[in-house]
């Protein structure tokens, strides 16, 4: 059996952001993973990798955040196929902008496709949290739900698990700044406190609640002056050098918030796409490390609509 190939686009996702840890996440519009696929009669094939990073990324389908999704998902339906694949990366694994978890969506996706769509969304993420799980050994769904959503997600609970859909504002832009540095995301996970101060805890619920209050309202002032992490960013700085320096640069060319994205490297500011400033904030955040000679990605976009077959 040799099936049509499918073709699905998995964009490139922030998570946290901010107080939100685990909790929050945003799709981007822009960049994307492709991942394409076809029926074979067993078993599971990668046969094309290509892209930023994918020299490092593993053909072995038991090790493939892809197939590994995408197998959950032919179970879930009772499948009696197999998937040939192939991985066109957009996003550089290490990043911070949920790499793995695109790749992840992308394949339960494109796997739910092939079954018939016999599978809703919340299904999907769940088998896309389980790959994040096997990879990155965390189940976290941060990245994995607005993969699949679209949109800004958050999580309120994992057992049992719930998640919710909000349309961000129509005028946030984004922008991401990708230093050529490298950030696991397993790395990023050892240096987090194991214990928090209920000061701490009292600031992160009271920023993650108005940063929510204004995606629902379309409030960019509130969602700026919200986008406060006390807790993670601050354990995970010694990791991404110039961070502090980024942020402020941006902050002072017309960002309403910046912070670390994901568990880093990248930067991701908020702004204003009424007011501009988006092609600035990329130009001096640029700035801050090719001036120490650290190469640097930009990308100027906005919130996504999630998963899509192209």
């Amino acid at each position: 059996m040799s099936g049509d190939w499918v073709r699905v686009a998995a964009p490139a996702t922030t998570s946290n952001i901010g107080p939100g840890f685990d909790t929050f996440g945003l799709a981007m519009s822009e960049p994307c993973d492709i991942i394409e696929g076809r029926k074979i009669d067993s078993g599971f094939e990668i046969t094309e990798v290509s892209g930023p990073g994918s020299e490092n990324i593993p053909t072995d389908p038991k090790i493939n955040s892809v197939s590994i999704a995408a197998e959950r998902v032919l179970k879930r339906c009772d499948a009696e196929f197999g998937i040939e694949l192939k991985i066109k990366k957009g996003i550089r694994p290490c990043s911070g902008m949920g790499s793995s978890g695109a790749s992840a969506a992308g394949g339960a996706f494109l796997a739910n496709i092939l079954c018939g769509e016999k599978l809703g969304p919340v299904d999907m993420i769940l088998c896309a949290a389980h790959a994040e799980d096997v990879i990155s050994g965390g189940l976290h769904a941060d990245n994995v739900s607005p993969c699949i959503l679209g949109g800004f997600t958050l999580i309120r609970s994992y057992e049992p698990f719930d998640v919710i859909r909000i349309e961000p504002p129509a005028n946030l832009g984004m922008v991401v700044a990708l230093p050529d540095i490298m950030v696991a995301t397993s790395d990023a996970r050892k240096v987090l406190p194991r214990e928090v101060s209920v000061r701490d805890l009292v600031f992160h619920v009271g920023n993650a609640s108005t940063l929510v209050y204004g995606m629902m309202t379309g409030d960019l002032s509130t969602i700026g002056r919200s986008v406060k992490d006390a807790i993670f960013e601050p354990a995970r700085e010694k990791l991404v050098p110039f961070l502090k320096e980024a942020e402020k640069t941006a902050m002072s060319n017309g960002a309403l918030a910046s912070f670390l994205g994901g568990s880093g490297p990248c930067i991701m500011s908020f702004y204003d796409t009424d007011v501009g400033f988006g092609d600035v904030i990329a130009e001096k955040v640029k700035e801050v490390y090719t001036q120490n000679n650290i190469g640097c990605d930009t990308w100027i976009t906005k919130p996504g609509v999630g998963c899509r077959r192209i």
